[in-house]
């Protein structure tokens, strides 16, 4: 029996019209369905487990009355989402902008959602992006900064990218990376660190070779880890980011986590994609192609043998409640993860996006044993509370994912309350969301890598 949930808004797969949507659940799942006058009826899972957890999420999710973008930066003329940058319907600050720094790659996956390699070369100058850096000085402040491509370690003058966003404040700079050029070139890795880079978002996909031939066309899994190698030499930490697809790598889930597990404290975190389709997908997707964040949650426990539990996984308390999860765990001596996070009413007592913030600050740096914040302070002989507080400080994994939203499941209450913004080359910032959705046949609403 279907029951309506709640009245949203979502878009045409085919002409991108704003249109009438609602979230409904039937046979113990939850779903987006909408009709466009001219392209007919879209129905679309995004929920696979039943109602009672869906609005369990939500009211367990933070920032119920988020504070806002600092500055707008263009007019409300259509509406959400043909005015976006930051326009005055977006009703969240932003947690981390990302600068696309080329749109050349060294790899040519077959999932790319950014269309980076196709018609001419993009490669902003250095004074461009010292103008890019200043949209969000001028609009946020010294938010965390995400370089981005393409594949941005093709750019030989990468580190000269991140000098100038160092010498303009920013403190947590993150290169989103394929790793290829980290296994390979250690000394360009230790000049990005010396540079100011402080964190690597690495992608990986699984723990075999079978996955990277499927996701990126190439044999990859020895460069992986090569690359976090080399990352553990130079100190950088790392965050592993699997794109998880049905019946190719979603089985992995457990290994990824054991496999990061023994790479702690170089490799900080875990943070898992569900496949979006966008502009390169032949045809509509099925159900059975898709995976919603109680699917991740069930394989973390399933394929962990119960080491983690759903119950270890909190909504978040930056974006949407529905866009992402969240568990914060320590690696123990034993080898188990430790959890430190349990679904339950939140308590915030600061803006979510600061919070958001705070933590990347924080957590997402590798930490040297000389810079563990000492206590009792040095004058004392050491405790076991304080053996076991320096073990706080470093042996920890945070495991989180996004479901970023295509075409067919786009919901702008979500998408409102995005808090991951691209900045453009025309001095805007548009939620990621929104800047690489696609219609049926290709169509972007933000045309360009950037």
């Amino acid at each position: 029996m279907k029951e309506i949930l709640k009245e949203t808004e979502s878009l045409c797969p085919v002409c991108l019209s704003r249109i009438p949507a609602r979230i409904i659940t039937e046979n113990n799942k939850v779903y987006l369905e909408k009709s466009c006058p001219q392209h007919g009826d879209y129905k679309v899972i995004i929920w696979r487990n039943d109602a009672e957890h869906y609005l369990k999420w939500a009211e367990f999710g933070g920032d119920r009355i988020p504070k806002g973008p600092k500055k707008r930066l263009t007019e409300h003329n259509r509406g959400c989402p043909y005015d976006c940058g930051i326009c005055p319907d977006h009703v969240q600050d932003t947690s981390s902008a990302a600068i696309m720094t080329t749109n050349r790659c060294n790899l040519h996956c077959p999932i790319c959602f950014t269309y980076g390699d196709e018609g001419p070369v993009y490669e902003p100058s250095l004074d461009s992006i010292k103008r890019m850096y200043q949209v969000v000085l001028d609009t946020c402040g010294t938010y965390p900064m995400e370089l981005c491509g393409g594949e941005p370690t093709v750019r030989d003058d990468l580190p000269q990218v991140i000098a100038i966003g160092k010498e303009m404040g920013f403190n947590h700079i993150q290169i989103n990376t394929n790793g290829i050029r980290l296994a390979e070139d250690k000394e360009y890795l230790s000049r990005l660190k010396e540079a100011g880079a402080t964190t690597i978002y690495l992608q990986f996909d699984g723990v075999t070779d079978e996955v990277y031939r499927y996701t990126r066309g190439a044999n990859l899994f020895d460069l992986k880890v090569q690359a976090i190698k080399n990352c553990a030499e130079v100190k950088i930490g790392v965050t592993l980011v699997p794109t998880v697809i049905p019946n190719v790598n979603f089985e992995q889930i457990g290994d990824i986590i054991r496999f990061a597990k023994r790479w702690v404290p170089t490799v900080k975190g875990v943070f898992f994609q569900p496949i979006s389709y966008f502009g390169r997908y032949p045809g509509t997707p099925d159900d059975r192609d898709r995976l919603t964040i109680p699917d991740i949650l069930r394989a973390l426990e399933e394929q962990t043998q119960g080491e983690l539990k759903e119950s270890n996984f909190v909504p978040p308390v930056c974006e949407h409640p529905h866009c992402s999860f969240s568990g914060f765990f320590i690696l123990m001596d034993d080898g188990r993860l430790l959890s430190t996070t349990h679904l339950q009413p939140r308590q915030i007592t600061e803006d979510g996006a600061e919070h958001s913030r705070r933590f990347a600050k924080r957590y997402w740096r590798f930490v040297e044993e000389d810079d563990v914040q000492l206590y009792p302070t040095s004058q004392y002989e050491p405790t076991p509370f304080y053996s076991f507080f320096q073990h706080l400080q470093r042996k920890y994994l945070y495991i989180s994912g996004m479901a970023f939203q295509d075409v067919w499941n786009i919901d702008l209450e979500r998408l409102k309350r995005c808090c991951i913004h691209i900045v453009t080359s025309t001095g805007k910032m548009v939620p990621l969301c929104a800047k690489y959705l696609t219609s049926v046949d290709g169509q972007q609403l933000y045309p360009g890598i950037a």
